[in-house]
């Protein structure tokens, strides 16, 4: 049954109806949503003969309606906006024109709210099938999948693990006459483990989160989990190093495009901060000719990929573009918004990053450099939208020579400058995706492309 038939949502509507004609000298707009999330939980420990034992198991509901209201008034015209959750207990005529009066304390330069564009939403799987038919059936299989790994694991003891697998469904109608609604599934997946012989202080804790089953890859994702604890006590610091070349993995290649993805968003030329336009390469410097080249498309209808979506956040429909072309932007990410602001058209390009691979594989590339670091993971890569500078402890790295394994590496910062760094790179000819889903604190982010990166300019390693 569609979301937009809920019966609290139609009286939400009816009721923002009737105050907005009431008080239609500022009332100018509204957006109302609905958001039903279905979750069941397991807290787990090691166990000797199953491998995880389960402690605690629950299912969580979440049913939750949203507003958001828009408003103009003065002279000059000025529009606010304000978002509020709905608690269906209250009286839903103060919630409203309690939000009503919050966005009349806010003013923005006025823009229009997007109105239907006869343009038909692509069918876009967003979720994993096996989850959204069964979630019962498709957690037990995980958990089944994960203990028979752990079984295996030798020299590390368990500790604990916590799975949790979520359906969410949403929907949205806005006083323009735009409508939407669209289901997304995701896995969240924590292990604890330390090195035998017992007593230890040190623990690895890893976490991964993905879209569906095959996404997660949980078999895979344990041994990597195994890599890390065993290696604890042979790892070294890094060498200091000016001028450093470094291996990095497909997460680390996503949050760093990312990064430059963000100065293509429109936003950042209207709001006056550090951008890319049209025309502009993305390296910075000289480009050796060696280096392997860029492109980037986003994509909105992969299937089954966290960035995939039927609309944009205006509620229009979401298009794919090809942003970056042999290392020059060639398009601005566009909301209805900002192209008002900008007067430029807009364009409702969003979706997950394709990227082409590369002429080489990743033992290759290693094998093509005296000296080379692997990072196999960061401890927190960030990434500064503004300078496109990036730097994190490294939480594992492998050092090689010639493509032979020198020493396994913990700890010391690695730093580097993306404009610099695409100076002189190559990509893997092996391709994999990357999935992170949304949660309050980031966006979705999809990415489809190369394996491995070698980085060989704009790279700084702090150790001993």
């Amino acid at each position: 049954m569609s979301l937009l038939t809920d019966q609290f949502l139609s009286e939400i509507k009816k009721t923002i109806v009737r105050i907005q004609k009431e008080k239609d000298d500022i009332f100018y707009g509204w957006k109302i949503s609905l958001s039903d999330v279905r979750s069941i939980q397991s807290l787990m420990l090691g166990d000797e003969k199953l491998g995880l034992a389960g402690y605690q198991e629950r299912e969580v509901f979440d049913h939750a309606y949203s507003i958001e209201v828009f408003t103009r008034q003065g002279n000059p015209v000025m529009m606010g906006n304000s978002t509020c959750d709905i608690d269906p207990l209250s009286s839903l005529d103060e919630q409203i024109l309690k939000t009503l009066n919050n966005a009349l304390t806010v003013n923005n330069q006025p823009w229009d709210l997007p109105g239907i564009e006869n343009e038909k939403m692509q069918d876009i799987i967003t979720y994993d099938p096996a989850i959204k038919n069964n979630m019962a059936t498709a957690h037990q299989k995980l958990i089944q999948e994960a203990s028979l790994k752990v079984k295996t694991l030798k020299g590390v003891k368990v500790n604990s693990a916590e799975l949790y697998t979520n359906n969410r469904s949403s929907c949205f109608e806005t006083s323009t006459g735009l409508k939407g609604e669209q289901d997304r599934t995701d896995i969240y997946f924590e292990i604890a483990m330390e090195k035998l012989p017992l007593p230890n202080t040190q623990e690895v804790h890893l976490i991964k989160s993905a879209i569906g089953i095959e996404d997660m890859n949980i078999g895979q994702f344990i041994d990597e989990a195994l890599e890390q604890t065993l290696s604890l006590k042979d790892a070294v610091l890094p060498k200091t190093q000016e001028n450093a070349v470094v291996l990095i993995n497909t997460e680390a290649i996503a949050r760093l495009l990312d990064g430059l993805l963000i100065q293509m968003y429109a936003f950042r030329e209207y709001y006056k901060t550090p951008h890319m336009l049209p025309g502009q390469k993305v390296f910075k410097g000289e480009k050796s000719s060696e280096s392997d080249i860029l492109s980037i498309t986003l994509d909105p209808t992969l299937p089954i990929m966290a960035a995939s979506t039927k609309f944009t956040s205006e509620g229009l429909k979401a298009k794919a573009g090809r942003v970056v072309d042999n290392d020059i932007v060639t398009l601005q990410m566009i909301t209805q918004r900002m192209g008002q602001y900008l007067q430029k058209p807009h364009n409702s390009i969003t979706g997950n990053m394709i990227v082409p691979l590369g002429k080489y594989s990743k033992e290759q590339l290693l094998k093509s450099q005296a000296e080379c670091l692997e990072i196999v993971s960061f401890t927190s890569l960030m990434v500064d939208p503004s300078s496109l500078s990036w730097s994190s402890e490294i939480k594992l790295g492998k050092l090689y020579h010639y493509g032979k394994l020198k020493s396994i590496v913990k700890g010391g910062i690695v730093s580097g400058d993306l404009g610099e760094n695409l100076c002189h790179f190559q990509f893997s000819n092996t391709e994999k995706k990357f999935n992170k889903p949304g949660d309050v604190f980031t966006t979705p982010r999809g990415y489809k492309g190369p394996d491995s990166m070698l980085i060989k300019s704009g790279v700084k390693i702090a150790g001993e």
